[in-house]
């Protein structure tokens, strides 16, 4: 155990543990701020809070009054004779796990009788908590190093941004839980929540166990999210196998027969289902047509039993390019992909070198929705009973690889949306399955249910997740088909700040672990049993000031100067530069000096 060196601080400082850092010391015309030889001089912000007697109460520790505050802003701040006044640190910090910190007043104050002391900083959640990350939700025992996570800027802008610590850490005692109809936080008492006071504003960052019981505070659920505004989505090209497969056919049939002048259908046709080759006599036509190309062999045209022409109009496309790369109009597919990530299928039949695509309806005014969207749409849609169907290789493999009901997900190019472009892919998804009254939607697939809130939370609103098991079932078409278990997703266009109320607090007895990471932003968007809101992340923060004037008279403090030093324990090097080799200005004293700026 030791103290850390300037080099040291600096190392760290890079890695986001002090900001903003100021790599040297700062001292011509201020109380100087920046790295000492042994410890960083942190600066105060020009916001205060200066204690006043006017209403001549009893100070009471356990019941402290904000009446007893005057706020000021400003760059000189004036505390009176035997006052103090509350301030905060100009810089962020994010303490390493194994760091003890001492936070020592200026000489410069402590020298006119000014007595600086700081609140120490903690935090962290229960292990049931899950983090919103870059790709999707995670518990937060598995969150990997330098993981993006989502967290909330200064304007409320939702923005994910790369760890830099994660924290695990044993705790014994009662962790506080905060629940109620949209929250669920199970959290340390030093954690700190991102809430805000029904007398201010904006949200600030505070203590749960300081506003423990207390029923005038909000929590905040929503973001700002800015998203992307592309044109088009663009679906890549695809080789065709079965036109591949035509190809090989006709060049080996040309070698069994290039010594025939003439060849009749029914020998090529014969020849065909002895191999096997399904793809090959169920396109004899245009098989016909490849041969009948070699100009050494005449081949007879004559239909044959049940072949069709069905496949070879498909390949006739495929040979004019009809697969190659297709731009859509943005909204058009949005659309579509949402109506069918929630009532869609897609599926290849192989042998026969089908690519099938599915959408299930059977109510006739949504069909009549449905049915306009898909002419939009650069693929044949037919109509069916059971809803409307396609054929088409290149739309068929992209979305097969979305799954089946209960393994659906979200696509990323979806979550990158602005929130416009979201509301209509959500529009979309609750026509299919969900209820626009209740704002209710149901999923099998867990993945999608995460995904789904996630872009909830994009488009402008907030939702909870709810599992709900069940043994129901139905008939379709006279087939009994078994409900399964399911996930239904509320979204919220309303209570975006729910309000805490007294019985929204409770102690929870636990020994074990308690998690948490470290993000510049200082925000984690959080969820505990399907309800998501915005909290703080650990072991950071600034640093609260304490300025105590005992003497009797005014006392001036200065904004955006230096105001403590903060030490920094366990070393095993020597300073790269030492106080002395700075020309420290109380190098050499003397006797006892007053305060001076060099």
């Amino acid at each position: 155990m030791g103290v850390k060196p300037d080099r040291w601080i600096r190392e760290q400082a890079k890695k986001g543990m002090i900001e903003p850092f100021e790599e040297s010391q700062v001292s011509n015309g201020v109380i100087s701020y920046g790295v000492s030889s042994y410890g960083y001089d942190m600066r105060i912000t020009d916001e205060f809070k200066i204690f006043t007697n006017i209403y001549s109460t009893v100070v009471d520790p356990k019941n402290f009054s904000e009446k007893s505050f005057v706020d000021f802003k400003g760059k000189e701040c004036i505390i009176p004779p035997n006052s103090f006044a509350l301030a905060k640190s100009l810089e962020y910090f994010r303490i390493p796990r194994d760091i003890l910190c001492i936070v020592l007043g200026k000489s410069t104050y402590a020298r006119m009788g000014i007595i600086v002391n700081v609140t120490p900083l903690e935090a962290c959640y229960g292990p049931d908590t899950e983090i919103l990350t870059l790709n999707g939700w995670k518990n937060i025992t598995e969150i990997k190093d330098e993981e993006k996570v989502a967290t909330l800027n200064t304007k409320s802008e939702l923005e994910y941004q790369q760890i830099t610590a994660k924290q695990k850490i044993p705790f014994r005692g009662d962790l506080i839980s905060v629940k109620g109809r949209n929250l669920d936080l199970l959290v340390t008492p030093e954690h700190f929540l991102y809430v805000k006071s029904r007398y201010r504003k904006n949200f600030e960052f505070l203590k749960v166990k300081d506003i423990y019981g207390k029923y005038n505070f909000e929590m905040k659920r929503d973001a700002i999210w800015k998203g992307e505004e592309p044109k088009f989505f663009e679906l890549l090209a695809v080789e065709d196998d079965s036109y591949k497969r035509l190809n090989i056919t006709a060049e080996r049939i040309f070698e069994m027969f290039k010594n025939s002048k003439e060849l009749s259908t029914k020998e090529i046709y014969n020849k065909l289902i002895e191999s096997g080759d399904e793809i090959a006599y169920e396109n004899l036509d245009y098989l016909l047509s490849l041969l009948a190309s070699k100009s050494s062999l005449s081949v007879e045209k004559r239909r044959i039993g049940k072949t069709t022409n069905k496949f070879y109009n498909l390949n006739k496309k495929i040979a004019l390019g009809e697969f190659t790369k297709k731009q859509i109009p943005i909204e058009d597919w949005v659309w579509f992909i949402g109506f069918w990530l929630a009532e869609g299928s897609a599926y290849s039949q192989l042998k026969k070198g089908n690519y099938e695509i599915k959408i299930a309806q059977f109510r006739k005014k949504n069909k009549e929705i449905i049915k306009e969207h898909l002419s939009r749409l650069p693929f044949n849609f037919r109509e069916i009973s059971t809803g409307f169907e396609a054929t088409n290789k290149q739309l068929s493999l992209y979305l097969q690889q979305f799954g089946h009901s209960k393994e659906k997900y979200i696509p990323d190019s979806i979550k990158k949306l602005s929130p416009r472009l979201s509301g209509i892919f959500l529009d979309a998804y609750i026509l299919g399955d969900g209820n626009k009254e209740t704002n209710v939607i149901t999923t099998a697939s867990k993945r999608m249910a995460d995904d789904l809130q996630e872009v909830i939370l994009k488009s402008g609103h907030a939702s909870i997740i709810r599992y709900i098991k069940s043994n129901r079932f139905h008939f379709l078409e006279g087939r009994k088909i078994f409900d399964g278990n399911t996930y239904k997703i509320r979204v919220s266009k309303r209570q975006l700040t729910p309000k805490i109320y007294n019985k929204s607090f409770s102690k929870v007895p636990y020994n074990g672990f308690v998690y948490d990471v470290t993000v510049p932003n200082h925000t984690l968007y959080v969820r505990r049993n399907g309800k998501a809101c915005w909290s703080s992340n650990c072991w950071e923060g600034f640093v609260t000031i304490e300025i105590s004037n005992t003497t009797p008279l005014p006392v001036k403090i200065y904004a955006n100067e230096g105001i403590a030093q903060v030490v920094f324990l366990s070393t095993d090097k020597e300073c790269e530069v030492s106080y002395k080799d700075r020309k420290g200005k109380y190098q050499n004293q003397t006797g006892i000096w007053l305060p001076k700026i060099k």
